[in-house]
């Protein structure tokens, strides 16, 4: 079959070049890119991640075989988009950079977030959220989430306090149990803290029933609403956690995003309650580059070393936990953000059309799915030449960032909004580990002799931290 937009019904077109076919993949390539891609991503947890699952899908090396599957697509269908059948019904798959710009730099009226994966996933957690909002509803929501979270902005207003934060709470790890090696959870356990305490403010510190409960209904989430006989469990899950968070909105400690409620823009469609849930789902991404970028430096001795080079003369030139501190630290900086290009915690883009779409000689009707593979795109080792290397450098000299198809945090209209406050708590978080301490870690290989694999199993993980002899006891 091929597809063009007469197949779609659209209109008829006498322009020969619009009528030219859209590539569409075999039946045996659709089998084999839902065996070694979309059901590996959905298995391990599209919301919320499934670590024993997630442990038996790394041993089959998902994201090796899925490039590999794509890269024989382009070979032999050309640049494409090629159609192919993804989770929800056909989809564009985008296996060319160009292409990948033209759907993240296209306006989001177009290339719409809310397809239904994201509909039908955040229905169960918050269906207020943005991500899962179109028309006027995102706009207003968009203009929230970007007032509260300074989009945008080298750093957010609240920086100072949120680095202080993030001290205390990555320091309240560096005990003897940092020796013996701390695992992923423990970690995520902090950077859920940190989350509390920064979003919802103070009071929150403790309240780890909040994170139970959303963790719960993330897990939830994962379904996809395919499980139509726990939705009365569902609701009630969510409507605890709404009454635990409506506690700190009440009485908004100044020092939280929730105290910036007050003065950031709003209207009817907007819900500003239903924009922290995705905040704190936001999370599982700082969670992830920091375990990644700790992993990466404690193998990468060069690196390692300039990067603690780094912090201590930020330390010495505008003091621990400080504003001026983190805006020197440009090298931590660049190590985050290319952890998370060699491991995307958000490996694919899903957008939906609403309106015609062309593709070089071809066109496509809206009503369309289009799946960006950020993975596949950040690891195309035939297009860039660091593909699977930890190469910070390519963020400072500008490499990594205008390549739009290197985008761990999206681009464009539908770009994070707070893309710039995860990178300063997930720099901040690393930033703890390396004063004055030693790293180590077991349990992933990273041998920065060879390409660093496609997949990063965090279950077996075990980060170690060792501080450095005082200098009378050397």
């Amino acid at each position: 079959m091929t597809w063009t937009s007469q197949t779609f019904g659209g209109e008829a077109r006498t322009d020969a070049a619009i009528r030219t076919a859209l590539p569409t993949a075999s039946r045996s390539e659709n089998l084999r890119l839902t065996l070694l891609y979309f059901l590996p991503n959905y298995l391990k947890g599209v919301f919320r991640a499934r670590p024993r699952v997630g442990r038996l899908v790394a041993r089959l090396d998902p994201g090796r075989h899925g490039a590999e599957t794509m890269r024989r697509l382009r070979r032999r269908h050309g640049r494409g988009p090629v159609v192919v059948r993804g989770t929800s019904g056909p989809t564009l798959l985008v296996l060319d950079a160009e292409d990948a710009r033209q759907v993240l730099s296209g306006p989001v009226e177009v290339y719409a977030v809310d397809t239904w994966e994201k509909v039908s996933g955040f229905a169960a957690v918050q269906p207020e959220a943005l991500v899962a909002s179109h028309g006027r509803q995102r706009t207003a929501r968009r203009a929230f989430n970007d007032a509260v979270l300074d989009a945008g902005l080298p750093v957010h207003r609240l920086a100072g306090h949120f680095l202080r934060v993030v001290g205390e709470e990555s320091r309240a790890l560096l005990g003897p149990e940092a020796e013996a090696g701390l695992t992923a959870g423990r970690i995520r356990e902090r950077v859920e803290r940190v989350g509390r305490r920064c979003f919802l403010g103070e009071a929150a510190a403790d309240d780890e029933e909040f994170s139970r409960l959303l963790g719960e209904l993330l897990a939830e989430a994962n379904w996809m609403g395919a499980r139509r006989w726990r939705a009365a469990r569902t609701r009630r899950l969510r409507r605890r956690m709404m009454q635990r968070q409506a506690r700190y909105l009440c009485d908004a400690d100044p020092r939280s995003l929730t105290g910036l409620f007050r003065t950031a823009p709003r209207g009817p469609e907007t819900a500003p309650e239903g924009q922290v849930a995705h905040w704190f789902m936001a999370l599982g991404v700082v969670h992830a580059a920091v375990v990644q970028t700790l992993s990466l430096l404690a193998t990468h001795p060069r690196h390692h070393a300039r990067a603690v080079r780094e912090v201590r003369e930020a330390d010495r030139r505008h003091g621990a936990h400080t504003v001026a501190g983190f805006e020197a630290m440009d090298y931590v900086r660049a190590c985050v953000q290319d952890a998370v290009r060699l491991w995307p915690p958000v490996p694919s883009l899903m957008r939906r059309t609403t309106a015609e779409t062309r593709w070089r000689t071809a066109v496509a009707p809206g009503g369309v799915n289009v799946l960006v593979p950020a993975a596949f795109h950040a690891r195309d080792e035939e297009r860039i030449d660091y593909a699977h290397r930890f190469a910070p450098q390519k963020w400072l000299d500008g490499t990594a960032g205008e390549d739009w198809a290197v985008s761990p945090f999206s681009r464009g209209e539908a770009r994070c909004s707070g893309t710039e406050l995860g990178i300063l708590l997930a720099t901040g978080f690393v930033a703890e580990f390396l004063r004055g301490g030693e790293l180590a870690v077991a349990g992933v290989r990273l041998d920065p002799g060879r390409p660093l694999p496609h997949g990063f199993d965090a279950t077996r993980l075990r980060i170690g931290y060792r501080p450095c002899p005082a200098p009378e006891e050397r």
